[in-house]
C-alpha cells in the first residue's frame, strides 16, 4: 500500500484564491450595496468565524456562505472556474515542478484543506490539479477540520504533511504520525490556536524552496522501506 503525501492549499501551494479573487471583491461589492464599511464588515465576519472556532464548531467556522448571511448579507455565490493565466501569479514558487516530481515517487498525493470543496474546486480544475491529486479533502465532505486528526483518515498511512500552518498543518501532522514539514507563505500566527496543542509546535523540516521537497521525500521511502540489519 502506498503511503500518502498530504498537502494544506491556501498559502501552502497557492496563496488564497478563493479570498483573492471571490471572496474578498464580493465583500467589497456588498459593503458597497448595503452602505457598510468595508473593513468593519470583515472584521465583524472574522469574529463571527472565530466565536465558532472558540465554541467548538470548527466546520461552521469554515463555511462562509452562513456566516456572510448571519450578518445580513446576500447568500454568497460559489466561486467561477478562473483561467489558469489568472492563476498563475498566486502559485508558489517551482510547486508545478515539485508536485511532477514527487508524482514520479511511489506515494499517492492529496490535498488536505480547511475550506469548502465548492470554493476550492474552480481553482484545481483550472490549474489541472483535480488529476495530480489521488484526494480532496475538506471539512464540509469529513465533518472535520485540521488539526483533528479525524480529518486524515481517507489519506492513512500517511508517511508527510505539508503546510504552512503550525497551529493546523505542524500539529495535525505530529497528531496522525506524520513527518511535519511546514512551508508556504509563511505568516505571524495569531488566530485559531487549538486550545489542547502544545505551548511549542516545531516542524521536523522547515522550507524555503520547494525544490528541496522530492528529495526529501524520496530518502524518508528509503528510511521507511530499507530493512534493519
Amino acid at each position: 500500500m502506498k503511503q500518502w503525501v498530504t498537502f494544506d492549499l491556501d498559502n501552502t501551494l497557492i496563496k488564497s484564491p478563493f479570498a483573492r479573487l471571490h471572496f474578498l471583491p464580493w465583500l467589497r461589492d456588498q459593503a458597497q450595496k448595503h452602505g457598510l464599511d468595508y473593513d468593519l464588515l470583515w472584521a465583524q465576519i472574522q469574529r463571527q468565524a472565530e466565536s465558532k472556532w472558540r465554541r467548538g464548531d470548527w466546520v461552521q467556522s469554515f463555511d462562509w456562505n452562513t456566516i456572510v448571511q448571519e450578518v445580513g448579507l446576500d447568500k454568497l455565490p460559489e466561486p467561477p472556474q478562473p483561467s489558469a493565466a489568472a492563476l498563475r501569479p498566486l502559485l508558489l514558487p517551482h510547486v508545478n515542478w515539485m508536485l511532477r516530481e514527487i508524482r514520479r515517487l511511489p506515494v499517492s498525493l492529496a490535498l488536505v484543506t480547511n475550506g469548502f470543496y465548492a470554493f476550492q474546486a474552480p481553482y484545481l480544475r483550472s490549474l489541472g490539479w483535480d488529476y495530480v491529486f489521488d484526494a480532496v479533502i475538506t471539512p464540509d465532505r469529513t465533518g472535520y477540520t485540521k488539526p483533528h486528526p479525524l480529518t486524515f483518515v481517507e489519506v492513512t498511512p500517511g508517511l508527510v504533511h505539508v503546510g504552512d500552518r503550525l497551529s493546523h498543518d505542524v500539529l495535525a501532522a505530529r497528531r496522525t504520525g506524520r513527518i511535519a514539514v511546514q512551508a508556504g507563505y509563511l505568516r505571524p500566527e495569531r488566530d485559531r490556536i487549538d486550545p489542547l496543542s502544545p505551548a511549542r509546535i516545531v516542524p521536523d523540516f522547515a522550507l524555503d524552496d520547494y525544490r528541496q521537497l522530492p528529495t526529501i521525500i524520496d530518502q524518508l521511502l528509503h528510511r521507511t522501506t530499507t530493512p534493519h540489519l
